[in-house]
C-alpha cells in the first residue's frame, strides 16, 4: 500500500477518536498541575523551587528560564509539546494496520494506538522530556512506574518520529524509565522503589521538573528563610556557591549527567553539588567519548590539550549555565581567545591567511566540529531514510578535514 493510501486510511480513523478517547479518559487521572511542590528532605532542609530565587536574583532567574536545563523536563501540557495535534500533522503510521494518532480531549493529550481501524490503547502525555533543541520524548504514568511513549518529536524536521531505538513496524509502549533518566532530567523525584523488584518506582506527587537552581546550588529552604529574616546580610548562607568549589567538584557537578552511561558512577538522584564521582582512569573505547545525546562530554573535555595544559578549565569556563547561549559561536569563540592570543604564541595558524577579524566569530566549527548522532537517529513518517541529529564534540582539538572546509569557506568569502 502506498504512503498516500496508508495516510488516508488513518485520517479516516480520526472520526472515531472522539467517542473512543472519551471512554478511555474515565480511567486516567487528571492532568498534573504545574506547581513545584515543597519537599522536605531527610536533613530537614526543603526544596522550595526556583521561583523562590526570583525576588533576590531576578535577572538570573529570568535568563535561566530560557535555558535547555530548565526545559529538559516539563509536565505534559500542550504549551510544552512541540509536535502538532492538527489533523493533517498528528498521525504516525507504521504500516497499513498499525499507527498512532496524537489526540486531544478535555482530559488531556494522548498517543492513541489504532490497529485495524480500532482503538487498541492510549496513554497520556504525562511528562515532556527534552528541551526541544534536538527533539522531545514523552512519558506516561502507570501506577508508580514511568514508561516512554513510542512517538517522539524531531526538531530538525519539525515532525513526529518513532522514539529512538524503538521498533519501526509497530507501536511499543512498554519501555520502563529508570531512576538514572529522571535523575538527569529532573531536579528531584522521590524514588519509592522496592529493592526486591527489578524496576524503579516513583512518587508522582514529589517531582520537580527541569534542572533548576536547587539542582546545582542545593536545597534553598534554609537559605530563603535566613535571608528573608536577615535582608541586610549580603553573605550567602545555607547555599552552595559553585565558584568556591574545587575544579574537580565543579566538573563533577556537571559530569554526573554529562559523563555518559557508566554503571560504576554515582547515581544522579543521590548526588549533591560538592560531591565527587568515579571516573574511569582511562577511556578504553573511543565509542565512549564520541559525541552523542548521552555521550561523555566530560571524557571528551579531559582528553583535550586545552584542559590538560591549563589545569583550571571547568565546564563554566565556556558555559554560563544561567543563560541560553546555544548556537552563539561568536560568544564561545571569544572565550577561546581569552587564552589563545597572538601575544601568548598559540593563536590560530590560519590567521595570516584568513585574517584575525574573520576568526574571532568562529573557532568552534574547526576545533569542536559537529558529528551525526548514532543514538538519536530516528525514522520520520514518510521519509525513507533515517534522520540523525547533529551534535558537537567536546574534545577540543585540530580536525584537519574540518579546518580544510573552513579555509575553503573563508577563501570564498574573501572573493
Amino acid at each position: 500500500m502506498s504512503f498516500v493510501a496508508v495516510n488516508k486510511r488513518f485520517f479516516g480513523v480520526l472520526a472515531l477518536i472522539g467517542a473512543a478517547m472519551f471512554l478511555f479518559s474515565t480511567c486516567v487521572s487528571r492532568q498534573a498541575e504545574e506547581i513545584d511542590p515543597v519537599i522536605i528532605l531527610p536533613d530537614s532542609n526543603r526544596l522550595v523551587g526556583s521561583k523562590s530565587c526570583q525576588s533576590c536574583h531576578a535577572d538570573i532567574y529570568r535568563n535561566f528560564l530560557a535555558t535547555a536545563h530548565n526545559k529538559t523536563s516539563k509536565p505534559g501540557l500542550k504549551k510544552y509539546i512541540l509536535g502538532s495535534f492538527e489533523k493533517d500533522k498528528s498521525t504516525y503510521v507504521f504500516n497499513a494496520t498499525d499507527g498512532v494518532i496524537m489526540a486531544e480531549n478535555d482530559s488531556g493529550l494522548y498517543q492513541a494506538n489504532f490497529i485495524n481501524r480500532k482503538l487498541d490503547k492510549a496513554y497520556k502525555f504525562d511528562i515532556v522530556i527534552g528541551s526541544g533543541a534536538r527533539g522531545q520524548s514523552y512519558l506516561y504514568w502507570s501506577g508508580n512506574r514511568l514508561f516512554q511513549l513510542p512517538i517522539s518529536y524531531f526538531t530538525q524536521t519539525d515532525s513526529w518520529s518513532n522514539s529512538p531505538g524503538y521498533p519501526e513496524d509497530f507501536a511499543m509502549f512498554s519501555r520502563g524509565i529508570p531512576s538514572e533518566c529522571m535523575g538527569c532530567h529532573s531536579s528531584y523525584i522521590k524514588d519509592i522503589s522496592d529493592p526486591a523488584k527489578k524496576y524503579d518506582e516513583f512518587d508522582r506527587n514529589q517531582i520537580v521538573y527541569g534542572i533548576n537552581c536547587e539542582k546545582c546550588h542545593g536545597a534553598g529552604g534554609k537559605h530563603v528563610d535566613f535571608h528573608t529574616q536577615n535582608p541586610a546580610e549580603k553573605q550567602a548562607k545555607f547555599i552552595v556557591n559553585a565558584a568556591k568549589l574545587s575544579q574537580r567538584q565543579q566538573l563533577d557537578a556537571c559530569g554526573v549527567c554529562h559523563s555518559g552511561i557508566n554503571n560504576e558512577m554515582t547515581l544522579p538522584l543521590g548526588f549533591h553539588t560538592g560531591d565527587t564521582i568515579y571516573h574511569q582512569p582511562e577511556i578504553a573505547s573511543d565509542s565512549i567519548v564520541k559525541p552523542d545525546v548521552h555521550g561523555n562530554q566530560y571524557g571528551l573535555l579531559v582528553k583535550s590539550k586545552c584542559f590538560r595544559v591549563s589545569g583550571t578549565i571547568t565546564c563554566s569556563t565556556c558555559h554560563n549555565a544561567h543563560n541560553q547561549e546555544r548556537g552563539n559561536l561568536a560568544l564561545f569563540s571569544q572565550r577561546c581567545m581569552s587564552c589563545h592570543t597572538p601575544e601568548k604564541g598559540h593563536f590560530c595558524t590560519m590567521a595570516p591567511e584568513a585574517g584575525k577579524e574573520n576568526l574571532v566569530s568562529n573557532c568552534i566549527d574547526c576545533h569542536m566540529p559537529t558529528r551525526e548522532s548514532k543514538f538519536l537517529n530516528v525514522k520520520v513518517y514518510g521519509e525513507a531514510k533515517h534522520k540523525p541529529a547533529v551534535l558537537r564534540t567536546h574534545q577540543i582539538a585540530i580536525y584537519p578535514e574540518d579546518a580544510k572546509k573552513m579555509q575553503q569557506f573563508m577563501k570564498a568569502a574573501k572573493k
